[in-house]
């Protein structure tokens, strides 16, 4: 694309320096390359993002952040809808979804919705500001990088957005059973999303870090890169931190030791220990639990007394019967396609390991971080649930509660979640001790 960076891979007759990086994804050594605000900087043998400065990144954190936090009460609070049904009415908030899930039994699942919509959201928005202020105040305590860090870990886990589009189906399915009105909390919710969304967005990590390295003068000593035209920080002797992307010589040491990273303090590792044998664990464990989530009820509608039972399947069918076919395929996708693929797609990263399979590195690469992105968006049917079992209580008129499949696939879409952020995608890249070939490949074509 014309607004990416070309860079080129470290040539082996050269030192390290200061300036020195690694990709994340496959591992590779590349130099320090000046990139304007509106670029991307790609590693040139797996094309993740390496870089993608923000101007005043500080500066709109700070505004984006305060703004959130100022509409987080209101967005939490306030009924979302109001719905009429024969003169009786019922509405519902982000907090009272989840009370309903604890009130009718669900506590896992009341949890989970608890900390994605309510407290990891908080948490996201009050680091962020935090960490703004601080850096405007010129002032940069140890801590701040600890928060720092614990705002990435959490930044996939806040899904304000995956909540917001539930409520649009939410509204999709319930508009004919009486009269809908929207109130404050909506918008209020709405302008929340939007703004947390952006508040992500202009995040600049790499500005951030740099920071730290003016501030505490990291030292790093690099050994000769030599043998290869091109070399992965582990062919020459390095590591990468997994939080902060300092690039430091490695070090051997005993099983019950960790090595700290001299800028941000997180434990470092050449490879994520156990990655494989734990990816497996979980992802057999979403395989067991995707059976139960998708054969057992998930919700049940009361109407005059009159219980009915649905599964993921029956809430899809009866989007496309009512011609929402656009809802229908969003629910479909979320729900039965999304975690299947995840299982599928990871169990064919872990196999291609295993057996050294050393074909189509590039694809596979861009389809874990396809796999990593969709994850979350699974999420949906149990917001949408949550939402109802809250707005539609009308004693023996009509009522709906979670049924037993919730729990089911609350867990397959945490197992998951979890089984991307164990693996360690530069295993992938390991077997290609040649990484020649992958540069002939990227010289036919073009960085930009």
């Amino acid at each position: 694309m014309k607004n990416d960076a070309g860079i080129s891979p470290i040539s082996s007759n050269g030192s390290g320096s200061p300036g020195i990086a690694a990709c994340p994804d496959c591992d590779l050594l590349y130099g320090d390359v000046t990139v304007l605000p509106g670029q991307k900087l790609r590693c040139p043998r797996c094309r993740t993002v390496l870089r993608s400065p923000v101007a005043d990144s500080i500066g709109k954190m700070l505004a984006l952040s305060l703004t959130g936090l100022l509409l987080y009460i209101p967005a939490m609070i306030l009924p979302i809808m109001t719905i009429t049904i024969v003169g009786l009415k019922g509405e519902s908030s982000i907090l009272e979804s989840v009370i309903a899930m604890f009130e009718t039994g669900f506590p896992f699942v009341g949890i989970m919705v608890f900390l994605t919509a309510i407290l990891f959201s908080l948490i996201k928005l009050a680091l962020l500001f935090i960490v703004a202020v601080c850096v405007k105040l010129n002032y940069t305590p140890r801590y701040l990088t600890v928060l720092f860090r614990i705002y990435k870990h959490l930044a996939e886990w806040g899904m304000l957005d995956v909540y917001l589009l539930g409520i649009l189906v939410s509204i999709i399915k319930i508009h004919s059973m009486g009269e809908l009105e929207f109130n404050l909390g909506f918008f209020c919710l709405t302008a929340l999303c939007l703004v947390s969304v952006a508040s992500s967005a202009v995040v600049d990590e790499h500005a951030f870090w740099r920071l730290f390295d003016e501030e505490k003068e990291v030292e790093q000593s690099f050994p000769v890169v030599s043998n290869h035209s091109t070399m992965t920080a582990r062919q020459a002797g390095l590591m990468r931190c997994h939080d902060c992307a300092l690039v430091v010589p490695a070090v051997k040491v005993r099983k019950d030791q960790a090595v700290r990273c001299p800028r941000c303090g997180a434990s470092m590792h050449s490879r994520k220990p156990r990655s494989v044998s734990s990816t497996w664990a979980l992802l057999i464990c979403a395989l067991v639990l995707f059976l139960p989530a998708n054969l057992l009820p998930v919700m049940q509608v009361d109407f005059l007394g009159n219980p009915e039972i649905t599964t993921i399947m029956d809430g899809v069918i009866y989007f496309f019967k009512s011609g929402e076919y656009v809802v229908g395929g969003i629910i479909f996708t979320a729900s039965v396609l999304v975690p299947l693929f995840k299982i599928v797609g990871i169990a064919l990263i872990l196999l291609s390991i295993q057996y050294g399979w050393d074909g189509w590195l590039k694809h596979k690469a861009k389809m874990f971080r396809f796999v990593e992105f969709i994850g979350r968006w699974s999420f949906l049917d149990i917001f949408v649930i949550a939402l109802l079992a809250a707005t539609i209580q009308f004693g023996v008129l009509s009522s709906i509660v979670a049924s037993p499949a919730a729990r089911y696939f609350t867990a397959v879409v945490i197992t998951t979640m979890l089984s991307a952020i164990v693996f360690d995608p530069r295993i992938l890249w390991d077997s290609k001790v040649n990484v020649a070939e992958e540069k002939g490949e990227e010289d036919g074509g073009s960085n930009c």
